[in-house]
Parts: C-alpha cells; structure tokens; sequence
C-alpha cells in the first residue's frame, strides 16, 4: 500500500500533504543529545490513575485562547498551534502571564502571533496541562514508584500514598489480585498511548472540508491545498464564512476553487490552524479493539505471567526492578505495533484522498463536456429561430441579458485583478519601507560605530601621549631595556594599522551610499507601478460605460419589441441590427482581455526584478554592517591590549622610582653613618670633580705614595673599600669610582 501512494504522488502533484513520519509513543524512550535532555520516562507500573501527564485532563486538543500551562508551572494562553518553519513537527505558541519566555511571537523573521517581548514561547503540545502540576512532576514529569513495587490501589481502599511495607504486605496476602491489576494496567496504558498519538496525527494534518482559523481571526473551510502559480510553497485555500476575503477562488487567471466573490483566501499552511476535529467514537472502538488484541496477544499474556511472578515472589525486593523492566520492555513493543498501524493507517487515508480528488477531477471535466452541449444548443436553437420571429426575439433577449451577465462577472473579475495589483503594489511599498527603515537603522548604527571610532582615536591618542611620556622616563632613567623599546615599536605599527582600517571603514559608509541610492530608484519603480494601476483604473471606467451603453441598448431593444411583434419586417431588420452590436461587443472585450494580460505580464515581470534588487541590497547592507562590526571588536581588543601594556609600564616606572627613593634613604643612612663613626676608621675626602657630587671612599688601610704625591693617586682602592655617593638626586656617573 506504501509504494501504491508513493507511485501516485509522484505521477501527480495532488497539493495534499505527504504523511507524517512515524511518530515514538511517549512511553518509549528516545535517544537524545546531552543538549536537550534526558526524556522522561513513563512507569509502565503505573494505574492510569496515579500517572500524570500533561495531556491527561484532556489530550491534545488545544484551543486558541484557552488557559493552559507549560511544564505545569508556567500560566499563559495558546495563540498558535501548527506547523512551524524552524523545526519540523506540531508546535503550540504561548503567551505566558510573566516575561519569562524567549520571543515575541515570531522566530527567525517568521511571525507566528503577536505578544510583549519576552512573554511568547514554543513548545510541543505534550508539554500542555490545562491544571498547574506539583512541583514533583513539573521537574521530574511523573511520580516516580515506590522501590518495592507497584502501588496497585484497591477501590475500597482510600487514596492516599502507601509505605514499602504495606504494599509487600498486600501483595503477600492478595498475590492474584496484584497480578490481575498489573495485567489490566498494561494493557489500558498500551491503549491510552495510542488514543493520544492517533489524536496528534489527526490534529497534525489539514484535509478538504475542514473547518479552520486563518491568522487566528478568519474562520472558514479549506477548498484547496497545494502548490500554486502565483507563489512557491504549500498555499491553503479557504472558503470564509463572511465576505473577508480577496477573491473567489481564482488567482492571475487560474481557478483553484470556486466561491463567492471576496469569499476566497489564500493563505501559506503553516498559517491554517484546523478548529474543528473527528468524532472521538472511532477512536474508542479503536482502543477497544486494541484490547481485545492486547488480551489475545503473546506480548500481553507475558505481561500477566511476570505480574503473577511478581505476587509470588513479592518478599525479594531486589527482583522487582526486574520485574518492572521486562514489562516496560513489552509495553514498548506494544506501543511500536501500534504506531506502525497507525502509519499504516494514515498510508491508506492518503490513499484514499488521492482516489476522491481523481474522481472530483472527473466530474469537472464531465461538467465541462455538458456545459459544451449546452453552448452547441444554443447555437441550434439561435439557427433554428429564424423561422420563429416571435421566439427568435424572446431568444435575443435573453442572450442580451446573459451578455450583461457576461459583463458584470467580467466587470467583478476586474475589480478583483485591480485589488490583486494594489496588494502587490502595497507589498512593494512595504517592503520599501522596510528597506528605508534597515537604511536608517544602519545610518544610526554607522554614526554610533563613527563616534566610537573617534573615542577610540582619542583614547588611542591618549595612551600615544602617554607612551612618550613613560619612554621620556625611562630615557631619564635609562631603565628602559631594547624589548621595551621594541614594544613601544610595535604600538606604533599597531596605531598605523588602525589608521588603515579607519579609512577602510570610510570606504564602507561609501558603499552604504550607493545601497541608499538604489533604494530611490526602487522607490521610483513603484511609483511608476501606481501610474500603470490609475490607468488600469481608467480602462475599467470605460468599460462601465461601454456596460452602460449596452443597457440603454437593452431597454431600446425592448421598446423595440412590442413594435415588432405588430411588424415583423422591421423585426427582421432590428434582429441584423443587434447581431452587428453583439460582434461589436464580442471584440471589444477580446481587446480588453489581451491588454490586461499583457499589462499583467509586463507587473509581475518588473516585480521579480524589484524582488531581486531589494535582496541584493539588504544582502550588501547587512555583510557591511558585519564587517564594521568585526572590525569594531579587534579595534576594542587592541585598546585593551595597549592599556594593559601602559598599566604595566606605569608599574615598572613606579618600582624603579621605589627603588631609588628607598636607595637614596638607604645612602642618607650609611652617611650619617659615617660622620658619626669612630676615629678607628679612616675617612679619606677626595677632591670632587664638580660642585655637586660628594664622594667617599672609606677604606680600612689606606697605602700613601711617596712624598709630594697627590692622595687622589696615591690611594690604592681595594676590594674591602666601599665608595658612598651621597648626592642629593641620582648623578650620571661618580668622578672618583667611576660608577
């Protein structure tokens, strides 16, 4: 049956959706990344009483508007449920009492509703309660069983939670009856998992003859699904309950359904949210049937042998995370079955779509072979009224009359196209508008990066002045090593490249300009779109008026009539008379269909081109602003670079200005030191050789030349002597030890 459809989708597109893929039943574990969570397993040991799901108290059928909560923690109303284009699958979008959630109703550009920013989220419909859940289950989804078993409640008992040894003492003494409720819970848990995946894959799709929400507002029923003409992708048509519509099934030409004029909508599938469902009674005789299977079945048979087990050796505790493994083992078979039957079913309902749209595709085209035997008759009847005056006038009237007809659907096809052109002229300028609104946006973010490029010049500036001030330093005190000099250097280069780049990032705002440009000239294009619309306009007065002239010739023709049926002579010549005018009109309107089309094709020709051009220049914008941006960043990153390397330069300035100031104190000591020594040390004062130095040497023998001899040269400075410089500032080099 599976290759029978596939055959048949790909001979013919049929618009209808492909079925979805096989879905895994809550209770079977899936394998998930580290990123999104362990999934929460369900118990199969569990009453169907005692397990709380979020789709318990109701299934899965949300409404737009109605109270629910996410995770059972999080309060706030449904807005959207649907197919979405971020993932695959069904999602429900919430507005949430608090601002705690991630988005304001639309996710990459697509919107979805409308909220507060930070009050919209998307979440699986499974996740929903309509109650507030305890804190126990909203974090870690179900109660988690006692370790000694399952609590199998008695009906006579009160409800209530029950201790490890309560329930070993129940199972000791009624081992049957544990083995009976775990058999009878199995099987109703198998059959609950399948209602609830049965009433997702029906919610999941749309199908002919739905009722459904448009934009959460228009209510209606769909008449068409498929591919279109005038647009790529999945469209819906819908037939409104009130004229709110833009069509009547018709588009560019192309009818896809028929309606009422301004009754038709078209409207992209993932906006199409279905409001009406199915009668739950298949599904109940469904899950019956799925019973008496579970109670016929191996699988199910197994199940009540291990509960029986489980009542006779109920005093291990230790088996019993056996016993409970095994059956959610087979509880997971179980739930596999179901869900391929259900694929297998949704298979044969594709099918059988597929079969009842051939045969609606047979009857039009049998509609169209009858409604051309109706043309040939009349063509009959009009050959046989020359012999008939009488008949033959009441015949001309009437197809006077289904000309007027003729005109006014044709007048309504008009207004409708018209309406057609100013929403796509309107789309343009909105999207104009959206271009001008991103070229203000960039301009703001451009003057912002400007202002922030010029505080970095002048914190560069900054950290320039002080650089030079810190290398004047460290000349002065000739601390400064070549890496130093090396790094001051490389801060150089480093503010050339950043000069370089400044200038790059001018070329950029160059670039801008030119994108804005080009948006004037889109600006001009639709313009001359409107121009070509108001002409439009004025073809379709004159053809109110041409409509007009025809029912004054109608009421003329009727006057006519009362005096032919005294004359048929003058019917004759009257009967030629209206022939000619029926030609006349039969060319004109020809005329004005072949302008219209080629008007029609010349619109959508230069809208593909204005399309075009608004991507590429919202493309060209937005890789600017990229780049400005990244440039933005290694500018930030090269600012702390030079700031931490002035930080440490002022740091090392202050260490060596410690170390002289502490050096100076330490010399201030050794010479007080000195002139308070006692005369058992010789101090010798030799000649300074400037008027600021003041040196000493103090030696412990001192060796003295011959008579006559200078002292300066005389003196013999040993290892054991120690010169003392006791300057008031740091000279640049001693006269006498040479330091």
């Amino acid at each position: 049956m599976e290759k029978q459809g596939a055959m048949s989708t790909s001979g013919k597109t049929s618009g209808l959706k492909p079925p979805s893929k096989i879905v895994r039943p809550s209770g079977v574990p899936t394998r998930t990344s580290p990123s999104s969570g362990a999934p929460k397993p369900v118990p199969p040991e569990k009453s169907p009483g005692s397990v709380t799901s979020p789709t318990a108290d109701g299934g899965g059928d949300f409404q737009i508007g109605e109270r629910v909560w996410v995770n059972g923690n999080k309060p706030g109303y449904v807005q959207f449920i649907g197919g979405t284009q971020f993932a695959p699958g069904q999602w429900a979008g919430i507005v949430l009492d608090e601002p705690i959630g991630k988005n304001d109703g639309s996710v990459a550009g697509v919107r979805y509703f409308q909220c507060e920013d930070g009050k919209g989220i998307f979440t699986r419909p499974s996740k929903l309660s309509r109650t507030m859940l305890p804190e126990r289950e909203a974090n870690g989804g179900q109660a988690s069983p006692a370790p000694g078993g399952s609590a199998a409640s008695n009906p006579a008992a009160p409800a209530g939670p029950t201790s490890t040894g309560n329930i070993l003492q129940s199972t000791q003494v009624s081992g049957i009856k544990t083995s009976s409720v775990l058999n009878r819970m199995s099987s109703e848990s198998v059959s609950n998992l399948s209602d609830t995946e049965s009433m997702k894959k029906s919610k999941r799709e749309l199908r002919l003859g739905d009722r459904v929400l448009v934009g959460g507002t228009k209510a209606g029923v769909v008449r068409f699904l498929g591919e279109t003409d005038f647009a790529k992708g999945d469209w819906c048509g819908v037939e409104l309950d009130e004229p709110l519509g833009k069509n009547d099934g018709a588009v560019a030409g192309t009818r896809y359904f028929q309606c009422m004029p301004r009754f038709g909508l078209f409207a992209p599938v993932h906006k199409v949210t279905r409001i009406g469902f199915p009668c739950t009674t298949p599904t109940k005789a469904k899950s019956s049937r799925r019973r008496s299977g579970l109670k016929r079945s191996p699988s199910a048979s197994s199940i009540s042998s291990l509960s029986s087990a489980t009542s006779s050796i109920s005093g291990k505790p230790s088996r019993a995370g056996l016993l409970t493994e095994t059956s959610a083992r087979y509880a997971r078979k179980i739930s596999g079955t179901t869900a391929l039957q259900e694929a297998l079913k949704e298979k044969q309902q594709h099918i059988e779509q597929l079969l009842a749209e051939r045969d609606l595709e047979r009857c039009e085209v049998a509609k169209a072979t009858s409604h051309a035997g109706e043309v040939q008759q009349e063509l009959a009847l009009l050959r046989k009224g020359r012999d008939q005056y009488a008949m033959e006038m009441e015949a001309k009237l009437d197809q006077l009359r289904s000309l007027v007809e003729a005109a006014d659907r044709d007048k309504v096809e008009l207004l409708n196209q018209l309406e057609e052109e100013k929403r796509k002229v309107e789309d343009l300028q909105f999207r104009v508008e959206e271009v001008s609104i991103t070229k203000g946006d960039l301009e703001t973010q451009t003057r912002l990066e400007h202002a922030h490029i010029k505080e970095l010049e002048q914190s560069l500036l900054f950290e320039k002045t002080k650089a030079e001030k810190l290398q004047r330093d460290l000349e002065d005190t000739r601390v400064a090593t070549v890496s130093e000099r090396s790094r001051i250097m490389e801060l150089e280069r480093e503010v050339a490249d950043l000069q370089l780049r400044l200038r790059a990032s001018q070329q950029k705002e160059d670039a801008v300009s030119l994108s804005q440009q080009q948006i004037s000239s889109l600006k001009a294009q639709a313009q001359s779109q409107e121009k070509k619309i108001s002409e439009l306009s004025v073809d379709l007065e004159s053809k109110q008026k041409e409509l007009q002239s025809v029912q004054q010739d109608k009421s003329s023709l009727e006057q006519q009539l009362s005096g032919l049926r005294q004359k048929l002579e003058e019917a004759e010549e009257e009967n030629t008379r209206t022939a000619k005018t029926m030609q006349e009109l039969e060319q004109s309107v020809e005329q004005s269909k072949k302008d219209y089309q080629t008007l029609k094709d010349e619109s959508q020709c230069r809208e593909e081109e204005l399309k075009a051009q608004l991507t590429q220049a919202a493309e060209r914008t937005a890789l600017s602003l990229e780049q400005l941006t990244s440039e933005n960043k290694t500018l930030e990153t090269q600012l702390e670079a030079l700031k931490q390397q002035n930080s440490k330069y002022q740091e090392e300035l202050s260490l060596s200005k410690e170390r002289s100031s502490s050096e100076n104190q330490r010399i201030g000591v050794l010479c007080k030191e000195i002139f308070v020594s006692p005369p058992s040390t010789s101090i010798l004062s030799v000649a300074r050789p400037s008027s600021v130095c003041c040196c000493y040497v103090i030696a412990p023998s001192l060796l003295l030349g011959p008579p006559g001899s200078n002292m300066a040269t005389s003196l013999t400075v040993t290892s054991e002597c120690v010169c003392v410089c006791v300057c008031l500032f740091v000279c640049n080099q001693c006269g006498f030890c040479g330091i």
